[in-house]
């Protein structure tokens, strides 16, 4: 029987040991799907990733990356955002998509066509929203990975542009974190939370 999903996240850690065992590629897929069904502000689904699998792979990234257990496990998600997706021209058309499906009004489409945005890739200044709804797909995929016995790690400690040149990714795309996936060689007990009473403001 699966678990359900409140069990999935308690029983969430962050894995930092791996199995060498390698992870099927329809995991790998389930994976991506939970980030591409993730929601994010006016739909602009800005998130873009490249997945290394091969040790050659992941040794371009090898000299960026300060914690080696993230190239030891067998699969590693480069987790990026795409300046493009904050373009006008993509905006309008989001936001028309959104209009057509009466999931917001043209008025409140109207306001945001008021906004100034930039016509090009390289005017995008990446907005702090971006971050939020990378990091909503990042998390699905982490939850993605638990429900099918996979152990995963959100990883900031390295570095981007580094990883960046060493992939030769396109200049409109921003690395923000990587995700090593794999099997658990390890078993964390849970780490320390805040009560409920501590991060519920009112009502108490």
């Amino acid at each position: 029987m699966s678990k359900s999903l409140i069990d999935t996240i308690r029983d969430r850690r962050s894995i930092r040991k791996y199995k060498s065992d390698p992870v099927a590629e329809k995991d790998l897929d389930q994976i991506i799907e939970a980030a591409r069904l993730a929601p994010s502000g006016t739909n602009r689904q800005p998130w873009r990733f490249v997945l290394l699998t091969d040790d050659s792979e992941k040794q371009k990234i090898a000299g960026a990356v300060i914690q080696p257990f993230v190239l030891e496990a067998p699969a590693v998600f480069v987790c990026c955002l795409d300046r493009k997706a904050y373009t006008k021209g993509l905006v309008e058309k989001r936001m028309k998509e959104l209009v057509q499906m009466n999931v917001i009004s043209e008025e409140a489409a109207g306001y945001i066509y008021k906004r100034k945005m930039p016509e090009k890739v390289d005017e995008v200044v990446i907005p702090a929203g971006a971050y939020v709804d990378l990091g909503i797909a990042v998390e699905h995929m982490v939850l993605a990975a638990e429900s099918l016995g996979l152990g995963s790690c959100w990883v900031r400690l390295f570095n981007p542009k580094q990883v960046h040149e060493a992939l030769g990714l396109p200049e409109q795309v921003e690395v923000v974190a990587l995700l090593p996936v794999g099997y658990p060689a390890e078993s964390p007990s849970p780490r320390p939370r805040l009560s409920r009473e501590e991060i519920l403001l009112w009502p108490q």
